[in-house]
């Protein structure tokens, strides 16, 4: 409980498919975050492409040019990615669902190239990533039921099978 940051109310709230209030203010918080984070990429990538394009012009060398119109796709494409979160997170607020998985946990650990390690649940069909305290805090082979969002897959809590 203490590793995913759920209580008790937030358990029976998913048992019977709903988001807990709890939940609900956690998300809307991490949806607002992301909101946050998109407007900041987005503007700090617009004034370095515009930074770029206008010393390209000045000095008349494409190269800056070039790396201002690099600049502009690649905020497309993150703007883009944060939209896709924050609107699956607007989804699972307003559906207020919980999707149910439930069988025996596999924990598989993967070692990184640069030494990062990189902790994965496997249940019923479903890789979940998870930090190293959730990890650590299900039995490998036993059984579980796991609750999450719908639409953005954000853990909510969970539960051993007995």
């Amino acid at each position: 409980m203490a590793a995913m940051g759920f209580t008790e109310a937030d358990l029976r709230a998913n048992r019977n498919g709903e988001l807990s209030a709890a939940q609900m203010q956690r998300m809307n918080n991490l949806r607002r975050r992301h909101s946050l984070i998109a407007a900041a990429f987005f503007l700090a990538l617009v004034i370095a492409a515009t930074a770029l394009i206008y010393a390209g012009q000045i000095n008349d060398n494409r190269v800056p040019i070039l790396m201002g119109i690099t600049l502009i796709l690649l905020n497309a494409v993150l703007v883009g990615m944060m939209a896709r979160s924050y609107m699956r997170l607007d989804s699972d607020l307003r559906a207020g669902g919980v999707e149910v998985l439930s069988g025996e946990v596999q924990r598989v650990l993967r070692r990184g190239a640069s030494g990062g390690d990189h902790y994965l649940l496997r249940l019923d069909g479903a890789e979940l990533d998870v930090k190293r305290a959730v990890f650590l805090g299900f039995q490998h082979e036993s059984p579980y039921r796991i609750y999450r969002s719908r639409h953005a897959g954000l853990l909510l809590s969970a539960e051993p099978i007995v």
